[in-house]
C-alpha cells in the first residue's frame, strides 16, 4: 500500500498525546506527510482569540511530536458555522479530496457521520480507540 499523506482529526475534547504517537509512528511506517486537523465552530468575534488559540495549542503539540520523528506535517485549523455531525464530516470528506489524502485517523467518539464517511471514500480509516477527556 502505497500512502503518502494521513490525516488525523483531533477532536477538542480528547487528549492529543495518545492519538498523535499512534499517528506519528503511522507516518513514519508509510514516510507520510501528515495532516493534523482540529474543526471549531466560527466563534464570535468576542471569544474568536480564545477559541484559536485553544485550537492552535493542540495543533502545535502534535507539530512537535512529528517534528521530533522527523515527519513532514501540515496543520490545519478549520472553521464552520455549525459543528453538526453532517457538516464536520463533509468538512473532512472535502479536505480528503484537497490533499489526496491515503488514510484516515479519527478518534472513535468524534462528532462524524461514519456511515456517510466510509461511503464516499476508498481509503483506510482508522478509529482509534476514544480517551478520557482532558482535565
Amino acid at each position: 500500500m502505497n500512502i503518502k499523506n494521513i490525516l488525523v482529526c483531533l477532536e477538542t475534547r480528547n487528549p492529543v498525546e495518545p492519538i498523535s504517537q499512534f499517528t506519528v509512528k503511522l507516518a513514519q511506517t508509510y514516510d507520510a506527510r501528515l495532516f493534523a486537523l482540529t474543526i471549531i465552530k466560527q466563534p464570535s468575534p468576542d471569544i474568536k482569540t480564545r477559541t484559536d488559540e485553544r485550537a492552535w495549542k493542540r495543533l502545535y503539540e502534535i507539530e512537535e511530536d512529528a517534528f521530533e520523528a522527523g515527519i513532514k506535517i501540515s496543520l490545519l485549523l478549520e472553521e464552520i458555522d455549525e459543528l453538526n455531525r453532517t457538516a464536520i464530516t463533509d468538512k473532512i470528506i472535502s479536505i480528503i479530496k484537497h490533499f489526496s489524502i491515503g488514510m484516515l485517523v479519527v478518534s472513535g467518539n468524534a462528532k462524524i457521520n461514519i456511515k456517510d464517511l466510509i461511503s464516499g471514500l476508498t481509503i483506510p480509516v482508522i478509529v482509534f480507540p476514544p480517551e478520557m477527556r482532558e482535565a
